[in-house]
């Protein structure tokens, strides 16, 4: 066996993300010792910008297996072809082209954290000038060539010098905020968490759920990969199967190489418990289980082998992990367990998911799908064919209406009838909202909360078990555990639980954002600035957290924080100024700019609160205040997105 044999026995996958547990591949050769790079240059226009030819730029598209490309399917399906090609799936990963470069690589200069990039184009192609760290530091010019993320964030992958085998751009462009960001800003990471080069990471990780068809194979001796696709992005064969023996089939001189049946797949003509398996691959929480040499060399060559229309649990190669407690004593769980920081980061203590991109996973555990009919197409619909309807369905490719309660009453509709009298809210309030209660934004990722597919009910005692936020508190921030337990128990029949004084007394946003680990004070600061809370629970009161998490030692709490404090209502000065702040300057410069905020914040009073520490004379209750941010949990977290 090779001196990479053992490498890729186990690994995790989940949305485009496939971390490798075992020993990484052994390298003879530093980063970029063996790169040939391209020359400095300064001018977009000079001929020393000429691409390498030395080494391929990026992976190949290979089209084998009975891969036969998207563009093939266009030629007889247009509408449906034209509706994917609309989507965000299709620009998962793009190569980087004069039709999908963004303006942020075109011609321009940024200075990141004191280092400068400088983008320039040259024909259809485009470089970057940057202290490469796969040279070890070195101010080099490199071709941009792939971009993976499409509505949220670009990634970018330039040539390295190695074979086939990209590097990461150190940063990252949000398309929301139109700026860079540090690569590792984007993250909720430990401060002193380093990532390095990322050389290789796309073929690696990134393709597994980033495009169709992937088959990574590492260099056994080198820091390159061979790595194929059949596709860049994902395309129409990642949700239907191989094109090849459809087409086949509907040939009328096929001979005897015609199948005896249709073998393409639509998922809607599954049985609703494999329906949203296809979906699983990549949304879901995977291991892939290498036994042995053969099996290496086979999942090398042929990927995953999980096709759509296979049964996830019976695939060959991958193997789904599931958090919840009866799997526990599970072997996929046991192995999985076993990698340092694995549960946590991506599962809440009682297994619910709490990071982005794994619906699948959280789906799976909901009692609608156990004793029910739910699948993914349940809501979703991969292709909208009316096209004024396709710019708001690309976001999250939902059916019409299935951003509304319809999406619970299509299964539920008795609901609808028993109206405040379930929902104890005036029907037409954010309160009386099915998703808002039953799919709370309990996980995270990509700088934002999103709903959990774990459909429950709000409970009081499953907070304390846990530590993660109910519904109830999400909304009305400005209230207690003990009075969601009270109006619980009044309404549903609860047991209420047993509360410490401290979660009798003190808003339970306060208690997760003042005494909490970085995975809770994320998921608050993104709830003060959710208009729903912000109507129920006031704002005024929120400004001194909000500045507070501006200074929170990790990156991505401040730049949520700082979106949250522009979001409170007369953020704007008189003169139509805003403040002055960045989330990257360094702790002395933001405690600077914050200064002049934090003294107007003191000079306001407000009503009192018991319950925000707002005293009687309407300042801050510093005593209590003290004592909550002393009880902090300040364990490193790192959420696996």
């Amino acid at each position: 066996m090779n001196k990479k044999s053992g490498w890729a026995m186990i690994a995790i996958v989940a949305v485009g993300v496939i971390a490798w547990s075992l020993s990484a591949p052994q390298r003879d050769t530093e980063p970029g010792e063996n790169a040939t790079p391209l020359p400095v240059a300064d001018s977009p226009s000079a001929s020393s910008l000429e691409p390498t030819t030395l080494v391929a730029a990026r992976p190949v598209v290979d089209r084998s297996g009975g891969y036969i490309g998207s563009e093939s399917c266009g030629k007889c399906h247009p509408d449906y072809h034209q509706s994917w090609h609309e989507s965000y799936h299709r620009t998962m990963t793009q190569p980087i082209t004069s039709e999908t470069a963004p303006a942020a690589i075109i011609n321009q200069s940024v200075v990141v954290q004191g280092r400068t990039y400088r983008f320039h184009r040259r024909n259809d192609e485009f470089f970057v000038e940057l202290d490469d760290p796969v040279a070890n530091g070195k101010r080099m010019t490199r071709r941009l060539v792939l971009m993976t993320g499409s509505h949220h964030m670009h990634i970018f992958w330039y040539e390295s010098g190695f074979d086939k085998t990209p590097a990461q751009l150190p940063i990252l462009f949000l398309i929301d905020q139109q700026r860079w960001i540090p690569r590792q800003s984007a993250f909720l990471r430990p401060p002193n968490m380093e990532k390095g080069h990322e050389l290789g990471r796309w073929n690696e990780t990134c393709c597994q759920c980033h495009s169709t068809y992937p088959r990574t194979r590492p260099d056994p001796n080198e820091p390159t990969w061979d790595t194929r696709v059949s596709d860049f992005g994902i395309t129409c064969e990642a949700c239907h199967g191989p094109g090849e023996p459809h087409v086949v089939f509907h040939q009328t001189d096929s001979g005897d190489s015609r199948p005896a049946a249709d073998p393409i797949v639509n998922p809607l003509d599954l049985p609703s418990d494999t329906r949203s398996d296809m979906c699983g691959q990549c949304h879901g929480i995977m291991m892939v289980n290498i036994d042995d040499a053969a099996d290496q060399e086979e999942f090398f060559r042929l990927g995953r082998r999980f096709r759509p229309g296979d049964n996830l649990g019976e695939a060959y190669f991958l193997k789904l992990v599931r958090g919840s407690k009866e799997h526990w004593d599970s072997e996929t769980f046991g192995k999985f367990n076993a990698l340092p920081g694995k549960f946590h980061g991506h599962f809440w203590p009682d297994g619910e998911v709490r990071v982005s991109g794994r619906d699948y996973t959280g789906m799976i555990e909901s009692k609608c799908f156990q004793q029910g009919e739910l699948s993914c197409m349940s809501c979703h619909t991969m292709h909208q064919q009316d096209l004024a309807l396709q710019s708001e369905w690309k976001n999250d490719q939902l059916k019409p209406e299935m951003r509304g309660d319809a999406a619970c009453l299509q299964c539920h509709p008795s609901y609808q009838e028993l109206g405040t009298r379930h929902t104890h809210h005036p029907i037409d309030s954010e309160g009386s909202r099915c998703m808002n209660c039953h799919m709370p934004h309990t996980v995270y990722g990509i700088l934002k909360t999103i709903r959990s597919h774990t459909i429950s009910s709000p409970s009081v005692a499953t907070t304390i078990d846990t530590g993660r936020p109910n519904a109830c508190n999400l909304c009305h921030l400005d209230h207690t555990l003990e009075q969601t337990a009270t109006h619980l128990a009044a309404w549903y029949g609860h047991d209420k639980p047993e509360l410490a004084p401290i979660e009798q007394n003190t808003a339970a946003s306060l208690l997760y954002f003042l005494g909490g680990d970085a995975a809770q004070r994320v998921l608050q600061v993104n709830a003060f600035q959710w208009k729903p809370a912000q109507e129920a629970s006031g704002t005024d009161w929120m400004r001194f957290y909000l500045l507070m998490g501006m200074e929170d030692p990790y990156d991505a709490i401040r730049l949520i924080s700082e979106r949250a404090y522009r979001s409170l209502p007369g953020e704007r000065d008189s003169d139509g100024s805003t403040l002055d702040y960045d989330f990257l300057d360094p702790p002395q410069g933001r405690g600077e700019k914050l200064r002049g905020e934090y003294q107007k914040v003191f000079q306001t009073r407000l009503k009192p609160n018991d319950a925000l520490l707002i005293a009687p004379d309407g300042f801050l209750n510093r005593a209590r205040f003290g004592f909550l941010t002393q009880q902090r949990n300040g364990r490193p977290v790192y959420l696996q997105e």
